[in-house]
């Protein structure tokens, strides 16, 4: 069945050139040539899509901010207790 192919006939060939045109404005407005990438195009990014990277980012860099604030508080507070532990327990070892 491999080697077949349908027969579109006028009908059917009227609909595939309607989808080809479809296809290529799709290709033509959203997609350009990457040499670099898997398939050898990528996605248009254009302004909206840079804008809403940079908020992305943006939102990120602060999420990432928050815990790496909260992160340092609770390391801190452990590694102060813990010393302080530590203290204490040389305190009791001499008595």
């Amino acid at each position: 069945m491999a080697g077949y192919r349908l027969k579109t006939g006028r009908f059917g060939k009227k609909i595939t050139d309607a989808y080809e045109k479809i296809e290529q404005k799709f290709v033509d407005t959203f997609l350009e040539e990457d040499p670099d990438s898997e398939f050898g195009i990528r996605l248009k990014t254009g302004k909206t899509a840079e804008k809403v990277t940079e908020a992305y980012k943006s939102i990120e860099d602060s999420v990432v901010g928050t815990y790496q604030k909260i992160e340092d508080a609770f390391v801190d507070a452990f590694q102060l207790a813990a010393a302080q532990d530590e203290t204490i327990k040389v305190i009791l070892d001499r008595e």
